[in-house]
């Protein structure tokens, strides 16, 4: 049988946290222990492995290509000797894991947070709102869900989205406003179009693309053109004034699920069963 190099655990431990901050000082702080302490163990593991981890001034280190290589191995290790922990010790039913797109997440769902923390205070949501695979099994995803797509059957009806063309009331022609789009909604204009059979020209209109919904969002709202957003996404700015919204709310045919892997567990249905309480609270567009 194979035997384990005898493993420098401190030092690892020491570097990880050191890479995962960026600083020798929050790592030191995070560990309980003395910068120079910190300092000690990473230049034991460079020694030991033969190569630098740091590089630049010290008072602003910057990770090597083989130290940001070896940090995020060290970080997924350290997750995984966590996650199994928690799960050994029977603390995982604490631990609540949603994923979401970041701008739900942003403009609705970590507003209404405190109602569940306040409901169910034993839980400790974790959001996940990236394309990457998580590291950890996610309990809960919500999802949006094209028009073509079928329901999986894990999946549970959320709301049908409805989307309007929104701009700021400071804007003064609102005919010939730049258009705002999102990468990752680029066909919104067009549904738009197909939804009030009305087909707009560009020509001599300025376009400005932004990476996320936020972003597109915010630029609305400070009057940098007009964009296509569902109402869920904007729902307070409209009817405090911030944005106009003209034409009214429609269906788009695109629908927000709430997707359970695992079903049958309680920490799931909690929050499952929370989220269409707050979808049922949430008022329809005007």
């Amino acid at each position: 049988m194979k035997r384990r190099r005898n493993l420098p655990v401190a030092a690892l431990r020491a570097f990880e946290a050191a890479a995962r901050h960026g600083q020798l000082t929050a790592a030191a702080e995070e560990l309980a222990v003395t910068h120079g302490a910190v300092s000690r163990h990473v230049s034991y593991l460079e020694a030991d492995i033969g190569t630098p981890l740091f590089e630049g001034p010290r008072n602003r280190p910057r990770l090597t290509a083989e130290g940001r290589v070896l940090g995020f191995a060290l970080t997924a290790a350290f997750d995984q000797i966590e996650d199994a922990l928690r799960i050994i010790a029977k603390g995982d039913d604490t631990i609540l894991d949603v994923a979401c797109l970041s701008t739900f997440a942003m403009r609705w769902l970590i507003p209404r947070l405190h109602d569940f923390a306040a409901q169910y205070p034993r839980y400790d949501v974790r959001l996940a709102t990236d394309d990457r695979p998580p590291r950890t099994q996610i309990d809960v995803q919500i999802l949006v869900v094209p028009p073509d797509a079928p329901a999986q059957e894990n999946d549970t009806l959320l709301f049908h989205e409805k989307i309007g063309l929104v701009f700021a009331p400071t804007v003064i022609e609102a005919d010939n406003l730049p258009r705002l789009e999102t990468r990752t909604r680029s066909q919104i204009w067009q549904d738009w179009s197909r939804l009030t059979g009305v087909q707009r020209q560009n020509q001599g209109v300025a376009i400005r693309t932004f990476d996320h919904y936020h972003l597109t969002i915010e630029a609305a709202l400070n009057g940098l053109g007009a964009a296509i957003v569902p109402w869920h996404l904007i729902a307070e700015e409209v009817m405090r004034g911030r944005l106009l919204a003209p034409h009214g709310f429609l269906d788009s045919s695109y629908r927000y699920v709430v997707r359970v892997d695992r079903p049958g567990r309680r920490k799931a249905e909690h929050f499952v069963a929370w989220l269409r309480q707050a979808v049922a609270a949430f008022p329809p567009p005007p």
